[in-house]
Formats: structure tokens, sequence, C-alpha cells
């Protein structure tokens, strides 16, 4: 969904609002495969997929981690630039064709300081973060593989057709032969 029409839906704005937030967001479509974000930059943009699938991981030494994946209506945006002006260790990759809104995130914070709904609209893109983030490390430190596996089916069923095997592996910590056992075991 366009994130003008997202953000009306939320009840975040006046019609004035949404028109600040309109000069500000320029779209990008991306193809499948490409970066959106690469590993380790200093952006200080957020990324509202309107369309499509992408994940966020991480690259060292010739190894490819999935954190997790942004679907439609998903925000990503590199934290430890924008907030701690520190390169950001991730990237983000499109999955499919993926459009993108991207809009400056210091855009993003002048229009939040005079408009309380934008700034609770923050907060809690904030909140669901952590939440999300402090979920993903309790599944990975105690939650089985299969545990794991099923969280992610119920989580991203639609989308499974889209994922290569290799990132849902790595999203879930297991190998792809583990990830090919658990497949053959539904």
């Amino acid at each position: 969904m366009d994130i003008i029409p997202y953000l009306k839906t939320q009840h975040l704005c006046t019609a004035e609002v949404v028109e600040q937030i309109s000069k500000f967001v320029h779209r990008k479509t991306f193809a499948k495969k490409e970066l959106i974000l690469p590993v380790e930059n200093s952006s200080k943009n957020i990324f509202f997929i309107e369309q499509g699938l992408a994940r966020v991981f991480y690259a060292k030494n010739n190894k490819d981690v999935t954190l997790y994946f942004l679907q439609e209506n998903k925000i990503g945006l590199p934290i430890d630039s924008i907030f701690y002006n520190q390169v950001c260790k991730f990237g983000i990759e499109a999955l499919t064709e993926t459009s993108v809104a991207i809009i400056a995130y210091e855009h993003w914070a002048n229009l939040s300081k005079d408009n309380p709904a934008l700034q609770q609209f923050s907060q809690q893109l904030m909140v669901d973060y952590i939440k999300n983030a402090t979920d993903r490390i309790y599944n990975l430190k105690f939650r089985s593989p299969r545990e794991r596996y099923d969280t992610m089916l119920s989580e991203f069923r639609a989308l499974f057709l889209h994922i290569p095997l290799g990132h849902i592996a790595s999203y879930l910590g297991i190998t792809q032969e583990t990830l090919s056992r658990l497949r053959a075991e539904k």
C-alpha cells in the first residue's frame, strides 16, 4: 500500500501533515536481488515497503545472515546511522520486485515535532521493533528448530514461495539440510 493512504488508515495526520509528508517522499522500485540499502551504510533514510518483499541482513567474511523480513506496510531504518551516527551493519535486499517509499529521517522528525499523532506512531514503530527483536532473540535461544520453523510459517506463509531456502535457514538459525528435514516432516 502507498505510504500516504497507509498513514491515513492509522489516523495519524491531518490533511496538511499528509501533504507535507508527501512532499518529502520519493519512491523507487528495486528489482529482485537488488540492494535497497547496502551493508555498512551511513543512510539516514526511512524505507517503507509499499509493495513486495525484502530482507534485512548482515554480511561479513562472505557469510550472509538474514535478520528479518520486511513485508508490505513495514518500515526498515538504519538505527545505528540515524540515532548514533555510526555505520549501520545491516543491509536491505529486495527478494521480489519491491516498491519503496523513502523519506529522510530528518524530515520525518521535523514533521513529528508538531504532530503528537505522528510522534505516537513513531514511538509505536520503535516499540514494535524492540518487541520483534526480543521475540527473535527468544526464539533463537529457547525454541527448537521445529518451533522456529512453525512460527515462521505462521508469520510468512503467503510469502514462503518468494523466500529462497538459504535465507529461510539463515533466518531460523539452522542449516539448509535441517530445513529440508523439517519441510519433509510436514
